[in-house]
Order: C-alpha cells, then sequence, then structure tokens
C-alpha cells in the first residue's frame, strides 16, 4: 500500500475542522491534501489538479478533486459527465458533488454553487463543508484553489479558499503553477514573498514545488531574471506539457492528456518521497 493509501484511514464520515485553523487532513478522511495554486490567471492550474487527479484515480487511489472557483469562471466545469446533487455550505455557496469517471478510476468532484450572484472568496463553504458531504474517505485530496493568491494573502483576515493549504505540514503539499516566461517569473517572485509571507502569518504549509505548464526546461533568459525566492524553489520544478486541445476546447470529460498524467505521476511520485521523510 502507498504511502498516500496508508495516511488516508479508514472510511469514515469525518468531523469539520476547528473554525478557520490548522487542520489534519487524515482526521478528516481526505488523506494528502494538494492545493494548487496560480502565481497568475490562466496559468494553468486547472489542467495541473485535473492531472493530478486523473494520475491517482489511475492507480486505484480514491480521489476528491475540489474545485474552488466561481462556477462561471471555473476552469474545471465541464470535467464531470455526472452531476449530483447540492448540499448546504457554511457560508453564501453551497457544495454540488459530481463525479468524473475515467477509464481507470473515478475521481469524486465537488464545487461552489452560487445563488445567483456571482460568488466571492468569502463565500466558497469553509473546509468543514466539504468534508462533510458524504462519508467517503480520500487517499488524496486535489484543490484546485481557483482565486488570486496576491489577494488572499494582502491581510490578516482568513485567507478563504487559501485554507486549504493550512493543514499540517506531513500532509499537505501546496503546488504553484505558472509559465516558463519573464513576464510569468515577475508575477510569480510578488507572489511568493507574499506567500512566504503567510507561511508565518497565515500558518500556510511551505510550497512543495513549481509546476510549469509549457517547455521542458527553465529558458536561460528566464532564469536570470528569477528573484530570490523564485530562485530557490525552481530546484524542485515539474514541467507540464501545454495542452492545444485544451486551449481550444476547455477540460473536458475526455482523460487529461497523457503527458499531463505522466507529470502528474511524476507529482504524485514526489510527495510519497517527501511525506517518507515527515514525522
Amino acid at each position: 500500500m502507498s504511502v498516500l493509501a496508508e495516511q488516508a484511514g479508514p472510511s469514515r464520515r469525518p468531523t469539520a475542522p476547528p473554525g478557520g485553523g490548522p487542520f489534519d487532513p487524515a482526521e478528516l478522511g481526505l488523506g494528502v491534501v494538494v492545493p494548487v495554486l496560480g502565481a497568475h490567471s490562466q496559468a494553468g492550474t486547472s489542467g495541473v489538479a485535473l492531472a493530478v487527479a486523473d494520475a491517482a484515480a489511475a492507480t486505484g487511489r480514491r480521489v476528491l478533486l475540489v474545485d474552488c472557483a466561481d462556477p462561471a469562471r471555473s476552469g474545471l466545469a465541464g470535467v464531470c459527465a455526472v452531476e449530483g446533487r447540492s448540499v448546504r455550505g457554511d457560508r453564501r455557496a453551497a457544495v454540488r458533488l459530481a463525479s468524473r469517471r475515467l477509464p481507470k478510476g473515478v475521481v469524486d468532484v465537488r464545487r461552489p454553487v452560487g445563488t445567483g450572484e456571482p460568488v466571492r472568496p468569502e463565500h466558497v463553504p469553509s473546509i468543514g463543508s466539504w468534508v462533510t458531504a458524504d462519508a467517503n474517505g480520500f487517499d488524496l485530496t486535489v484543490v484546485d484553489v481557483g482565486w488570486d493568491v496576491w489577494a488572499l494573502t494582502a491581510s490578516d483576515a482568513s485567507p478563504g479558499p487559501l485554507a486549504w493549504a493550512t493543514g499540517s505540514a506531513a500532509r499537505t503539499f501546496p503546488v504553484l503553477v505558472m509559465r516558463p516566461t519573464a513576464a510569468s517569473v515577475a508575477l510569480a517572485e510578488g507572489v511568493l514573498t507574499r506567500y512566504h509571507d503567510g507561511v508565518r502569518r497565515l500558518g500556510l504549509a511551505d510550497l512543495h514545488c513549481l509546476a510549469v505548464v509549457g517547455g521542458t526546461s527553465w529558458p536561460a533568459r528566464t532564469r536570470a531574471v528569477m528573484g530570490l525566492h523564485l530562485a530557490r524553489l525552481a530546484r524542485r520544478t515539474l514541467f507540464v506539457p501545454a495542452s492545444p486541445d485544451a486551449a481550444v476546447n476547455g477540460w473536458t470529460t475526455e482523460p487529461a492528456p497523457t503527458g499531463s498524467v505522466r507529470a502528474g505521476a511524476a507529482l504524485l511520485k514526489t510527495l510519497t518521497r517527501t511525506a517518507k521523510r515527515r514525522p
């Protein structure tokens, strides 16, 4: 049995975490949690989250994919063939239960449902609402945070969807998604500056790695303009192929592209190795 599966524990009805504070994903039946954050808009967070979820499901893991974005702006809006019921959330938005069925495996998907008004970060249900939606336990929970990390870390207030990055260090592995361009590097450095401050102020888990969409290595000119934070994290970079088809049609009920799933599987291996080293 894999480390991810071992940490999930038996299936049972989880209890909600204490209000807004750090949480233990294993105690909530979430297994290992991978919050996927974007360095900027259109970085590719939805594709990376989908690739990791599909890769894990293909190995027989019980996978939950949480989509925190406004439903009208979600990159994952079309990935489920089965849309289920909605359950009440503890904030303005409810939680929609859905299912993504793959040739190998199933991914449970949950997303916020608005009330006709635009969903804002403060409307996104807290972690307790997502995990009490049913009694399933999971080996892996992948979260498309879906909001501007720069804005979410701007104050000492509750980080809203970024609360998914406040889980215990042994089971929470945030990933920052960006592009291998000078413009993306500049934006990522600003986000990293605030995120590192959020580790201290908001209890965020340290970033596990970068997921760089497009390309297979860092261009020399891009590496030359990296700031201190990004240069340090660049040593832990996972390169994810860009999908021309998804750029045109978006992410659909079809399995994530083979190259993306291969990158997702590589990320899962790094999680397993890191989890073994942590208490």
